[in-house]
């Protein structure tokens, strides 16, 4: 098992005004499951697409549109996206603020395939 210090771990450089890092990889000794963390900038978005896994993504700051499926809300802190696995997601923030989101996979081998 490992301990890991997440603030090892740098954010990357924003690009489109988002940021992110992964936590827990393989690389970490991570059998079936990667962890992250995405900043998303006021006016940021992430493209619709999927995988072919769930995906959870938690938001522990700000506020965000979240869209899974036919689903289209704006949300706070305290929610959570669920994607099963094909389903098509995004992210949009247009709120005047940063959110920053966790996201979790079952897997350590993350695939995206990009439905826009």
């Amino acid at each position: 098992m490992s301990i890991i210090d997440n603030n090892a771990k740098p954010l990357s450089d924003p690009v489109e005004g988002r940021s992110a890092r992964r936590f827990v990889t393989k690389e970490d000794g991570a059998a079936n499951l990667t962890v992250g963390e995405l900043v998303m900038e006021d006016g940021s978005a992430l493209r619709l697409h999927t995988h072919p896994t769930d995906e959870a993504i938690i938001l522990l700051d700000g506020r965000i549109e979240m869209v899974v499926g036919d689903e289209h809300r704006e949300v706070s802190a305290g929610h959570t996206l669920l994607a099963p696995p094909g389903v098509p997601h995004r992210l949009i923030n247009n709120t005047g603020a940063p959110a920053r989101l966790y996201t979790i996979f079952p897997t350590d081998e993350t695939e995206t395939e990009w439905a826009d």
